[in-house]
Protein backbone atom coordinates (compact mmCIF):
# COMPACT_ATOMS: atom_id res chain seq x y z
CA UNK A 1 0.00 0.00 0.00
CA UNK A 2 1.38 3.33 -1.02
CA UNK A 3 1.83 5.77 1.76
CA UNK A 4 -0.20 8.90 1.42
CA UNK A 5 1.77 12.07 1.54
CA UNK A 6 0.97 14.90 3.80
CA UNK A 7 -1.55 17.41 2.43
CA UNK A 8 -0.07 20.52 0.97
CA UNK A 9 0.38 23.43 3.23
CA UNK A 10 -2.35 26.08 3.20
CA UNK A 11 -1.52 29.28 1.42
CA UNK A 12 -3.26 32.52 1.74
CA UNK A 13 -5.59 33.32 -1.10
CA UNK A 14 -3.39 36.25 -2.06
CA UNK A 15 -0.29 34.11 -2.30
CA UNK A 16 -2.19 31.47 -4.14
CA UNK A 17 -3.45 34.01 -6.64
CA UNK A 18 0.12 35.31 -7.10
CA UNK A 19 1.44 31.87 -7.92
CA UNK A 20 -1.31 31.15 -10.40
CA UNK A 21 -1.14 34.55 -11.96
CA UNK A 22 2.59 34.09 -12.66
CA UNK A 23 1.96 30.64 -13.99
CA UNK A 24 4.52 29.05 -11.56
CA UNK A 25 4.02 25.73 -9.86
CA UNK A 26 2.40 25.51 -6.50
CA UNK A 27 5.41 24.60 -4.39
CA UNK A 28 3.45 24.74 -1.13
CA UNK A 29 2.01 21.35 -1.86
CA UNK A 30 5.38 19.67 -1.71
CA UNK A 31 6.43 16.90 -3.99
CA UNK A 32 3.68 15.46 -6.06
CA UNK A 33 2.34 12.28 -4.44
CA UNK A 34 0.58 9.76 -6.63
CA UNK A 35 -1.32 8.38 -3.69
CA UNK A 36 -2.84 11.73 -2.96
CA UNK A 37 -4.10 12.10 -6.44
CA UNK A 38 -5.66 8.65 -6.36
CA UNK A 39 -7.41 9.02 -3.00
CA UNK A 40 -8.01 12.77 -2.67
CA UNK A 41 -11.47 12.57 -4.17
CA UNK A 42 -12.27 9.01 -3.42
CA UNK A 43 -15.46 7.69 -1.89
CA UNK A 44 -14.16 8.11 1.64
CA UNK A 45 -13.53 11.85 1.13
CA UNK A 46 -16.31 13.88 2.75
CA UNK A 47 -14.94 17.19 1.66
CA UNK A 48 -14.33 18.35 5.21
CA UNK A 49 -10.58 18.79 4.65
CA UNK A 50 -10.69 20.13 1.10
CA UNK A 51 -8.06 22.76 0.45
CA UNK A 52 -9.09 26.34 0.19
CA UNK A 53 -8.30 26.50 -3.49
CA UNK A 54 -10.91 23.78 -4.21
CA UNK A 55 -13.79 25.77 -2.81
CA UNK A 56 -16.45 27.42 -5.04
CA UNK A 57 -15.60 30.85 -3.72
CA UNK A 58 -12.75 31.22 -6.20
CA UNK A 59 -15.34 31.55 -9.04
CA UNK A 60 -17.80 33.80 -7.35
CA UNK A 61 -19.87 35.85 -9.74
CA UNK A 62 -19.13 39.55 -9.41
CA UNK A 63 -21.02 42.22 -11.30
CA UNK A 64 -22.64 39.64 -13.54
CA UNK A 65 -19.27 38.02 -14.66
CA UNK A 66 -17.33 35.16 -13.09
CA UNK A 67 -14.21 36.45 -11.37
CA UNK A 68 -11.01 35.05 -12.82
CA UNK A 69 -9.01 33.75 -9.87
CA UNK A 70 -5.92 33.33 -12.10
CA UNK A 71 -5.86 36.93 -13.31
CA UNK A 72 -2.79 38.76 -12.17
CA UNK A 73 -2.54 42.30 -10.96
CA UNK A 74 -4.84 44.31 -8.77
CA UNK A 75 -8.00 43.11 -10.54
CA UNK A 76 -7.18 39.48 -9.95
CA UNK A 77 -6.25 40.16 -6.40
CA UNK A 78 -9.48 42.00 -5.76
CA UNK A 79 -11.44 39.09 -7.27
CA UNK A 80 -9.68 36.60 -5.05
CA UNK A 81 -10.06 38.71 -1.96
CA UNK A 82 -13.75 39.26 -2.64
CA UNK A 83 -14.34 35.58 -3.30
CA UNK A 84 -13.82 34.47 0.28
CA UNK A 85 -16.71 32.37 1.49
CA UNK A 86 -19.79 31.31 -0.48
CA UNK A 87 -21.40 33.56 -3.14
CA UNK A 88 -24.08 35.69 -1.53
CA UNK A 89 -27.52 35.96 -3.23
CA UNK A 90 -28.41 39.15 -5.07
CA UNK A 91 -30.14 41.65 -2.84
CA UNK A 92 -33.92 41.53 -2.87
CA UNK A 93 -34.19 45.21 -3.95
CA UNK A 94 -32.22 44.59 -7.14
CA UNK A 95 -34.38 41.64 -8.11
CA UNK A 96 -37.53 43.71 -7.56
CA UNK A 97 -36.05 46.49 -9.67
CA UNK A 98 -35.30 44.02 -12.44
CA UNK A 99 -38.84 42.67 -12.29
CA UNK A 100 -40.27 46.18 -12.39
CA UNK A 101 -38.07 47.05 -15.36
CA UNK A 102 -39.30 43.92 -17.17
CA UNK A 103 -42.95 44.74 -16.52
CA UNK A 104 -42.46 48.35 -17.67
CA UNK A 105 -40.79 47.15 -20.87
CA UNK A 106 -43.66 44.72 -21.52
CA UNK A 107 -46.19 47.49 -20.92
CA UNK A 108 -44.41 49.79 -23.34
CA UNK A 109 -44.35 47.02 -25.92
CA UNK A 110 -48.08 46.42 -25.56
CA UNK A 111 -48.81 50.16 -25.90
CA UNK A 112 -46.58 50.40 -28.94
CA UNK A 113 -48.41 47.49 -30.56
CA UNK A 114 -51.76 49.10 -29.81
CA UNK A 115 -50.61 52.35 -31.41
CA UNK A 116 -49.48 50.48 -34.48
CA UNK A 117 -52.84 48.66 -34.69
CA UNK A 118 -54.76 51.93 -34.32
CA UNK A 119 -52.68 53.66 -36.98
CA UNK A 120 -53.12 50.73 -39.35
CA UNK A 121 -56.88 50.74 -38.78
CA UNK A 122 -57.05 54.48 -39.36
CA UNK A 123 -55.06 54.17 -42.58
CA UNK A 124 -57.38 51.43 -43.83
CA UNK A 125 -60.46 53.53 -43.02
CA UNK A 126 -59.01 56.54 -44.86
CA UNK A 127 -58.28 54.37 -47.91
CA UNK A 128 -61.81 52.96 -47.92
CA UNK A 129 -63.40 56.42 -47.61
CA UNK A 130 -61.16 57.76 -50.36
CA UNK A 131 -62.11 54.88 -52.64
CA UNK A 132 -65.84 55.48 -52.05
CA UNK A 133 -65.46 59.21 -52.76
CA UNK A 134 -63.50 58.44 -55.92
CA UNK A 135 -66.24 56.08 -57.12
CA UNK A 136 -68.97 58.66 -56.63
CA UNK A 137 -66.84 61.45 -58.09
CA UNK A 138 -66.06 59.55 -61.26
CA UNK A 139 -69.57 58.31 -61.92
CA UNK A 140 -70.81 59.47 -65.28
CA UNK A 141 -73.86 61.58 -64.49
CA UNK A 142 -75.29 64.02 -67.01
CA UNK A 143 -74.36 67.58 -66.19
CA UNK A 144 -77.39 69.58 -65.21
CA UNK A 145 -77.86 72.75 -67.19
CA UNK A 146 -78.33 75.91 -65.11
CA UNK A 147 -81.29 76.90 -67.30
CA UNK A 148 -83.80 75.40 -69.70
CA UNK A 149 -82.65 75.25 -73.31
CA UNK A 150 -85.70 73.72 -75.03
CA UNK A 151 -89.45 74.28 -75.08
CA UNK A 152 -91.20 72.60 -72.21
CA UNK A 153 -94.30 70.39 -72.58
CA UNK A 154 -97.37 72.51 -73.32
CA UNK A 155 -95.46 75.48 -74.71
CA UNK A 156 -96.42 76.60 -78.19
CA UNK A 157 -94.10 76.04 -81.12
CA UNK A 158 -95.91 78.42 -83.53
CA UNK A 159 -98.39 81.28 -83.58
CA UNK A 160 -101.33 81.86 -85.95
CA UNK A 161 -101.36 84.42 -88.72
CA UNK A 162 -102.42 87.68 -87.12
CA UNK A 163 -104.28 88.88 -90.22
CA UNK A 164 -106.63 85.88 -90.21
CA UNK A 165 -106.99 85.65 -86.45
CA UNK A 166 -109.43 88.53 -86.02
CA UNK A 167 -112.92 87.59 -87.08
CA UNK A 168 -114.84 89.51 -89.74
CA UNK A 169 -117.61 90.20 -87.19
CA UNK A 170 -115.25 91.99 -84.84
CA UNK A 171 -113.79 94.02 -87.71
CA UNK A 172 -117.24 95.00 -88.95
CA UNK A 173 -118.39 96.04 -85.47
CA UNK A 174 -115.41 98.07 -84.36
CA UNK A 175 -113.97 99.20 -87.71
CA UNK A 176 -117.14 99.79 -89.72
CA UNK A 177 -117.46 101.42 -93.11
CA UNK A 178 -115.89 101.20 -96.47
CA UNK A 179 -112.23 101.80 -97.17
CA UNK A 180 -110.84 99.43 -94.47
CA UNK A 181 -107.38 98.21 -95.37
CA UNK A 182 -105.24 95.38 -94.06
CA UNK A 183 -101.47 95.32 -93.94
CA UNK A 184 -99.54 92.17 -93.18
CA UNK A 185 -96.48 93.62 -91.52
CA UNK A 186 -94.77 90.24 -91.09
CA UNK A 187 -95.77 86.66 -90.55
CA UNK A 188 -93.33 84.07 -89.25
CA UNK A 189 -93.82 80.74 -87.54
CA UNK A 190 -93.16 82.23 -84.10
CA UNK A 191 -94.15 85.86 -84.67
CA UNK A 192 -96.90 87.54 -86.67
CA UNK A 193 -98.20 91.11 -86.84
CA UNK A 194 -100.98 92.70 -88.89
CA UNK A 195 -102.77 96.06 -88.97
CA UNK A 196 -106.28 97.16 -89.99
CA UNK A 197 -107.05 100.81 -90.83
CA UNK A 198 -110.16 102.95 -91.42
CA UNK A 199 -109.14 106.32 -92.83
CA UNK A 200 -112.32 108.04 -94.04
CA UNK A 201 -113.52 111.35 -92.72
CA UNK A 202 -114.79 111.82 -90.09
CA UNK A 203 -113.37 108.46 -88.78
CA UNK A 204 -109.77 107.39 -88.35
CA UNK A 205 -109.25 104.04 -86.58
CA UNK A 206 -106.13 101.88 -86.41
CA UNK A 207 -106.12 98.27 -85.13
CA UNK A 208 -102.75 96.54 -84.70
CA UNK A 209 -102.62 92.83 -83.75
CA UNK A 210 -99.55 90.83 -82.89
CA UNK A 211 -98.64 87.43 -81.45
CA UNK A 212 -95.21 86.08 -80.55
CA UNK A 213 -94.08 82.67 -79.25
CA UNK A 214 -91.02 83.25 -77.08
CA UNK A 215 -88.15 80.80 -76.84
CA UNK A 216 -85.99 79.80 -73.85
CA UNK A 217 -83.60 82.54 -72.83
CA UNK A 218 -80.74 82.24 -70.35
CA UNK A 219 -81.21 85.78 -69.03
CA UNK A 220 -84.90 85.24 -68.33
CA UNK A 221 -86.17 84.88 -64.80
CA UNK A 222 -86.83 81.50 -63.23
CA UNK A 223 -85.13 78.70 -65.11
CA UNK A 224 -84.97 80.63 -68.37
CA UNK A 225 -87.86 78.78 -69.98
CA UNK A 226 -89.86 80.17 -72.89
CA UNK A 227 -92.81 80.89 -70.58
CA UNK A 228 -90.56 82.82 -68.20
CA UNK A 229 -89.21 84.77 -71.14
CA UNK A 230 -92.73 85.72 -72.29
CA UNK A 231 -93.72 86.69 -68.75
CA UNK A 232 -90.66 88.95 -68.48
CA UNK A 233 -91.63 90.72 -71.71
CA UNK A 234 -95.16 91.23 -70.43
CA UNK A 235 -93.79 92.88 -67.29
CA UNK A 236 -91.37 95.02 -69.33
CA UNK A 237 -94.13 96.25 -71.65
CA UNK A 238 -96.36 97.06 -68.72
CA UNK A 239 -93.66 99.13 -67.01
CA UNK A 240 -92.95 100.98 -70.29
CA UNK A 241 -96.62 101.84 -70.70
CA UNK A 242 -96.84 103.07 -67.12
CA UNK A 243 -93.69 105.18 -67.44
CA UNK A 244 -92.96 106.18 -71.06
CA UNK A 245 -89.50 107.50 -71.94
CA UNK A 246 -88.82 111.22 -71.70
CA UNK A 247 -90.05 113.33 -74.63
CA UNK A 248 -92.47 110.55 -75.58
CA UNK A 249 -95.75 111.84 -77.14
CA UNK A 250 -97.62 109.24 -75.04
CA UNK A 251 -98.90 109.92 -71.55
CA UNK A 252 -98.37 107.46 -68.69
CA UNK A 253 -100.86 104.63 -69.07
CA UNK A 254 -103.85 103.94 -66.87
CA UNK A 255 -103.57 100.18 -66.35
CA UNK A 256 -106.51 97.88 -65.60
CA UNK A 257 -106.11 94.14 -64.98
CA UNK A 258 -108.29 91.84 -67.07
CA UNK A 259 -109.72 88.63 -65.60
CA UNK A 260 -110.56 85.43 -67.43
CA UNK A 261 -108.40 86.29 -70.39
CA UNK A 262 -105.44 83.95 -70.76
CA UNK A 263 -103.13 83.28 -67.84
CA UNK A 264 -102.52 86.98 -67.32
CA UNK A 265 -103.86 90.09 -69.04
CA UNK A 266 -104.25 93.83 -68.56
CA UNK A 267 -105.51 96.90 -70.46
CA UNK A 268 -103.80 100.28 -70.70
CA UNK A 269 -105.19 103.65 -71.83
CA UNK A 270 -102.98 106.53 -73.08
CA UNK A 271 -103.27 109.86 -74.93
CA UNK A 272 -100.85 110.74 -77.67
CA UNK A 273 -100.19 114.31 -78.80
CA UNK A 274 -98.19 115.18 -81.90
CA UNK A 275 -98.60 118.76 -83.12
CA UNK A 276 -102.28 119.47 -83.65
CA UNK A 277 -103.17 115.76 -83.69
CA UNK A 278 -104.44 114.02 -80.58
CA UNK A 279 -105.06 110.28 -80.38
CA UNK A 280 -106.63 107.98 -77.81
CA UNK A 281 -104.80 104.63 -77.58
CA UNK A 282 -106.03 101.44 -75.88
CA UNK A 283 -103.61 98.50 -75.52
CA UNK A 284 -104.47 94.97 -74.38
CA UNK A 285 -101.79 92.39 -73.54
CA UNK A 286 -102.56 88.70 -72.96
CA UNK A 287 -100.10 86.06 -71.76
CA UNK A 288 -100.71 82.39 -72.51
CA UNK A 289 -97.78 80.13 -71.62
CA UNK A 290 -94.95 81.25 -73.89
CA UNK A 291 -97.13 83.37 -76.24
CA UNK A 292 -97.69 87.09 -75.74
CA UNK A 293 -100.64 88.68 -77.61
CA UNK A 294 -100.65 92.43 -78.19
CA UNK A 295 -103.68 94.34 -79.50
CA UNK A 296 -103.74 98.12 -79.90
CA UNK A 297 -106.77 100.12 -81.06
CA UNK A 298 -106.54 103.88 -81.49
CA UNK A 299 -108.57 106.80 -82.82
CA UNK A 300 -107.44 110.21 -84.05
CA UNK A 301 -108.80 113.69 -83.44
CA UNK A 302 -107.64 116.28 -85.93
CA UNK A 303 -109.12 118.75 -88.38
CA UNK A 304 -111.78 116.83 -90.24
CA UNK A 305 -111.71 113.78 -87.92
CA UNK A 306 -113.76 113.10 -84.81
CA UNK A 307 -112.54 110.71 -82.09
CA UNK A 308 -114.38 107.49 -81.21
CA UNK A 309 -115.51 106.89 -77.60
CA UNK A 310 -112.82 105.35 -75.36
CA UNK A 311 -115.26 102.65 -74.20
CA UNK A 312 -115.69 101.55 -77.81
CA UNK A 313 -111.93 101.35 -78.21
CA UNK A 314 -111.59 99.23 -75.07
CA UNK A 315 -114.35 96.81 -76.12
CA UNK A 316 -112.90 96.46 -79.62
CA UNK A 317 -109.37 95.76 -78.35
CA UNK A 318 -110.58 93.10 -75.90
CA UNK A 319 -112.71 91.42 -78.60
CA UNK A 320 -109.78 91.27 -81.02
CA UNK A 321 -107.53 89.85 -78.27
CA UNK A 322 -110.04 87.09 -77.58
CA UNK A 323 -110.06 86.18 -81.28
CA UNK A 324 -106.29 85.89 -81.42
CA UNK A 325 -106.13 83.88 -78.16
CA UNK A 326 -108.64 81.39 -79.55
CA UNK A 327 -106.42 80.89 -82.58
CA UNK A 328 -103.29 80.52 -80.46
CA UNK A 329 -104.86 77.71 -78.44
CA UNK A 330 -105.18 75.67 -81.61
CA UNK A 331 -101.44 75.83 -82.37
CA UNK A 332 -99.08 72.81 -81.87
CA UNK A 333 -97.18 72.54 -78.59
CA UNK A 334 -93.95 70.90 -77.46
Amino acid sequence: MTQQGSPPGRLTRRAEGDHRGRGGPDRSRGPEQPGWQRDAFGPEDTGADLPSWAGPSSYRVRSGRPADPHAGGPAGEAGVAAGAGDARPEPTGARAANRRYGRAAATRLRKSRRRVYRLCGLAIAVCVIGAVIAVFATRSTPERQPYVTTLQPGEFTTVPNACTSVSAAVLAQYLPGKGRTMTNQFSLSTQSQCSFTIDAKPIFLLLEVGAQAYQPFAAASGNGSASDNASDNLTLTKSTLAAPPKKSPLSPAQITPLAKLGQQAFMAYQRETAGNITSDVVTVLVLERNVLITVELSTQQSPGFSPAPVATLEAGAIAAARNVLAKVLTQPTA
